[in-house]
Formats: C-alpha cells, structure tokens, sequence
C-alpha cells in the first residue's frame, strides 16, 4: 500500500511538470512570446531559488525534544519538538515525524507539516499514552525541510538524542500469596534465631553480641527479642548485630521487548515482584530488589513501604539490558536465604543460572500465567502470576 503511494505521488509529480512545461511551450510558440520567456523564466529561477533555500534552511535548523522524565501509568501526555532557525533567509516547510516504543501511544502518528520563520522558535507538540509501564524512548524518525514547489526534500542533519519516559509502575494488591509470604517469613525467621545463637556464644566468649533497649513505638519487630522480652516482661529491641542481616532478595529477570503480549507479561511480573515486596516490608522485612540497566546490576535495599515506591520510580526508568546474565550472580555470594526470581521467559538459560543459586539458601521463581515454566521445575518453589495478580503454587 504505501509503495501505491509513493507511485502516484510520483506521478502527480511529473504529471505536473509535463502540464507546466507544456503551457510554456505552446505560450512561447503559439500565443505570446514574451509571455513564455517570463513562464520559462519561472520555470527555471523559481526550482532554482527554492532549492538553495531549502539547502541553507536544513542547515540552519536547531531540533530540541522534551517529554517528562517521569509519569504514571496510564497518563496522557505531550510531548514537543522545539525548532529554531539561525539566520535571516525564510525558512521553506518543515516536516517532523516522532517514532516512539510500544509502551508509548501517539494519539495521531502521522507527519506534521509547518511553515515557520527565523524569528520565532516553532513547537510541534504529539499528544501521547503512556501505555504500559517501564522505560519508554521517543525520538525523531523524521525532519526533513522541504522546498515551496514541495519537489525536494533535504534531511536536517543534526538530530537530538532521543528522550527517555519512565512509566512509573502500579503495585497492586496480590491474590493468594499469603503461602509464599508465610514461607519466605519463616525462613527469614529461623535464620535470624540461628544468627542470635551464635552472636549470644560469642558474647560468652567476651566477644560482643547483641545490644538491647526497649522498644520504642516505630522499631522494625525483627529486631525484637522474644526471649529476652519474655523474661523482663518489657519489650526489648536489638540496637547492633553481630552478623549481617539476612535480607530475601527479589530478582528481575526482565528483558527489553518488542511485542505488546511481552510487553504485558513484563508489567505484569514487574508489578507482581512490587506487590510481594510491599508485602515484606509490612511483616518487618527488609528485602533487596535487583534489576539490570545498561547492563549494569543495580541493588535497591527496602526496609519499608517508601523505599518500596521509591523503588518503583527508579525502576521506571530501567531498560533492562542486562550484562548477558539473566540474573545478578553476586547474590550467590550474599546472605538472602531467600531468593525470589521473577521472569517474563521461564527457560533453559534461566534454569541453568539459577541453580547457582541454591547453596544460598530458598530459590523461588514467578512466572506469566499462561507460559511454560516446566524448565524451573528443579527450583525449590514454582509460581505463575496472572494479568489480575493472582498467585497459583505449581509444586504442591
């Protein structure tokens, strides 16, 4: 369709010609002379004058593209292309067209086309959606300036880099997680009474231990301890740790994609992994979250509910390159206990990296409802997550 109609425009095109030459001709000929000089005349200046415009113009042409840094999901936006023009020839017509990534919806894709004037900047605003969350890039696919007679067509050369969106993920509530939950709780819960054995034989060995007050309103409760409490009948809190605490991590196998389907499967487990996280933190959990961007692993640690929307917004802004693992491999060698792995592609490669894993304690892996996780039936847990954040256990 589109190589139709490229065709007729070219042949309007000559078509066109063919009648203005042909009017010349028989001006020249047939009726008066020097009414076909001057048509000649035009015929010839006028392509001339426009072209060297044109060719001035495209060079003069300063393009700058602003959009948010950041916005929620869902929200309507604009954003603009900025030209300016250094010099004090007119400026034939401008043509712009934006290219954006699938998370992000123009309301109308198509090229728009203006006349503007050295004096004044011109703005081309493109209304947008944000549609799904994560990074999103806009860019220029196009910006070209076009001569009067609308014959040629010069590309500006000195294009802005394009502008990243963060989409700001929701976190929403989960269906069914409380057995995951109350798994991961609990062997947080027997590591940190192992860590306090072997702080309280160090403490008898005059090494220090533990130290205690009591407990003020605000306290995280895993720093509490029952035993002592029990005995002074007073609650009485940790103030320092012989040993560092356990924090469970949760892992973001999450990679760029190019689909709508991907697109959502990779919200949706985004989501998830905030949703759980809040989850954490409200028992009195601290937690780790690790995503790769630009191919770099980043640890985000999160010891209450802030931290875990503040995690959200930088998250926004991740594009999920990794490093060519699917995983951050120094979490082999810190103390999680847990480790929660949710992935949009449930595969062999992510297996393999995986049981790497698991002389660090409990691997758990989230995947899309829908997709076949059999290749991660070696973990010691198997969940599916569906598009209405409902939890299902696969091993039983």
């Amino acid at each position: 369709m589109k190589r139709i109609s490229a065709l007729l425009e070219h042949a309007k095109f000559y078509f066109g010609l063919l009648l203005m030459l042909g009017m010349a001709y028989i001006f020249t000929h047939y009726l008066d002379g020097d009414i076909g000089v001057v048509v000649w005349s035009f015929l010839l200046l006028a392509p001339i004058i426009s072209v060297l415009l044109s060719y001035r113009a495209c060079r003069q042409i300063t393009a700058k593209l602003e959009a948010p840094a950041y916005l929620a999901k869902g929200r309507h936006f604009t954003a603009s292309v900025t030209l300016t023009a250094d010099g004090k020839l007119p400026v034939p017509f401008v043509r712009c067209r934006i290219r954006t990534d699938l998370n992000l919806v123009q309301d109308d894709a198509r090229a728009v086309q203006s006349a503007m004037t050295s004096e004044e900047p011109l703005s081309l605003p493109s209304s947008m959606t944000a549609r799904f969350a994560g990074c999103g890039e806009i860019s220029i696919q196009e910006l070209a300036v076009y001569d009067y007679l609308g014959w040629f067509k010069f590309p500006v050369k000195s294009l802005p880099s394009p502008v990243k969106v963060g989409v700001i993920p929701e976190i929403p509530s989960l269906s069914n997680a409380g057995i995951m939950l109350h798994t991961v709780s609990d062997i947080v819960l027997t590591q940190d009474e192992e860590e306090e054995e072997t702080a309280s034989a160090f403490s008898a060995q005059s090494t220090p231990g533990y130290i205690h007050r009591e407990y003020i309103p605000g306290d995280n409760l895993r720093r509490i301890n029952w035993k002592m409490s029990a005995k002074r009948q007073k609650l009485m809190v940790r103030t320092d740790e012989a040993s560092a605490t356990v924090r469970p991590a949760v892992i973001l196998d999450l990679q760029p994609e190019t689909t709508e389907t991907a697109l959502q499967y990779r919200e949706t487990m985004l989501e998830g992994a905030l949703g759980f996280l809040i989850l954490l933190v409200r028992q009195g959990i601290p937690c780790s979250i690790r995503f790769a961007s630009e191919t770099v692993w980043k640890t985000l640690v999160l010891e209450n509910e802030d931290d875990v929307r503040n995690a959200a917004v930088e998250i926004a802004s991740a594009d999920f390159v990794n490093d060519g693992n699917r995983i951050d491999i120094s979490t082999a060698h810190e103390k999680t206990a847990v480790c929660l792995i949710y992935t949009s592609r449930p595969d062999e490669t992510l297996a393999s990296q995986a049981s790497t894993l698991k002389d660090n304690g409990y691997v758990c892996a989230v995947s899309p409802a829908g997709a076949d996780a059999a290749a991660l039936s070696g973990l010691d847990a198997l969940w599916t997550l569906s598009e209405d954040f409902t939890m299902q256990n696969l091993k039983k």
